[in-house]
């Protein structure tokens, strides 16, 4: 299993391991639960990336246990034969469940230090430009980036964790006058984002600051309005940004939960509607997580083509940006 490879482990390796043991040995018995769960996703589900349905198995069988530190399937110590042994016998018990969790959710894996990337873009853009926000961010999940924007506690705590390149942001308090969430079905909720992190002491560090950051007065006091909406309804995206007069669009580890022709026709439906100063931030994690960090790329309204802006060294916004091919120059004109 790919994923394994990443050189990060942060609690995920061990159960990718027990995952394929699992896999082997219903194929050479010709079937079985995780097969069938598979199957199923590919027939009623089949614009999901590889990276992104491997992350929603793993995320919906996690569910199936308790506290990861008081439980044998993520001790180190515990032999993966045994391992494997415990997932079958789950799946026997929890095989409806899996699926339904894995054709009807999304990996929300929202954190408290992304809203940084979105939060210097679009206040050093709206101060070059004098303009109010206009905010709607794609696959919101909880909701929690869009309230953090402007937020100088959230600032003041996580921003000297991220370095950029030649630069150093100020923090600058934009005026959003609309916050809007866009997420499909089902809206996700603590429980659900804390299944989706990670068994591990790192996640747990993770998850404890998200908490912390919704908890602060300025994200509770946030007015944020939210719409259920499928992104690869095309029309009626490009339709809802344009009706509502969206001059800021985001999204955050998102696409790379589609295939890469569906990703192009989101971006495609989302610039098409932009107005002339328009900005369309995209952070995705690097080669479909099999990769450390995440992309930054800035779409303008009308082009598609993305402005490569550069690279954090984490999908959590702890480390550095690097500069991509168009760094500089957009640093330039538009920051």
């Amino acid at each position: 299993m790919a994923l394994r490879l990443h050189p990060q482990d942060h609690g995920w390796h061990g159960f990718y391991d027990v995952l394929e043991r699992r896999f082997a040995a219903e194929d050479a018995v010709g079937d079985g639960p995780l097969h069938r769960i598979i199957r199923a996703c590919n027939r009623e589900r089949p614009h999901l990336g590889t990276s992104h349905l491997v992350t929603l198995l793993c995320i919906a069988l996690k569910g199936l246990y308790g506290d990861w530190r008081f439980e044998p399937m993520f001790d180190d110590k515990v032999g993966l034969g045994h391992k494997s042994d415990l997932l079958a016998e789950t799946l026997v018990k929890y095989e409806d469940d899996v699926r339904k969790q894995v054709l009807t959710r999304q990996n929300s894996f929202s954190g408290a230090r992304r809203f940084l990337v979105p939060q210097v873009l679009i206040s050093h853009f709206a101060k070059r430009q004098g303009m109010p926000v206009r905010l709607a961010d794609l696959g919101t999940g909880a909701g929690l980036m869009p309230r953090q924007l402007g937020s100088w506690r959230n600032f003041d705590r996580f921003a000297p964790d991220l370095t950029w390149h030649d630069w150093r942001p100020d923090f600058i308090d934009a005026d959003y006058q609309l916050r809007w969430g866009v997420d499909r079905q089902p809206v996700e909720d603590l429980s659900w984002i804390r299944q989706c992190h990670g068994p591990s002491g790192y996640y747990d560090k993770r998850f404890a600051e998200l908490e912390w950051a919704f908890e602060q007065p300025e994200v509770e006091a946030a007015t944020m309005r939210y719409t259920a909406l499928d992104l690869l309804e095309l029309d009626d995206l490009t339709a809802f940004v344009r009706d509502h007069d969206f001059n800021v669009v985001t999204c955050s580890f998102v696409l790379y939960q589609y295939d890469e022709d569906d990703r192009r026709a989101i971006i495609r439906a989302v610039t098409k509607a932009l107005p002339g100063q328009g900005l369309f931030i995209s952070f995705e994690p690097t080669d479909d997580l099999y990769t450390p960090g995440g992309s930054i790329r800035i779409y303008l309204p009308g082009d598609p083509t993305p402005v490569e802006f550069g690279r954090a060294s984490d999908g959590h916004c702890i480390g550095h940006v690097s500069a991509g091919p168009d760094y500089d120059d957009f640093r330039k004109e538009c920051l």
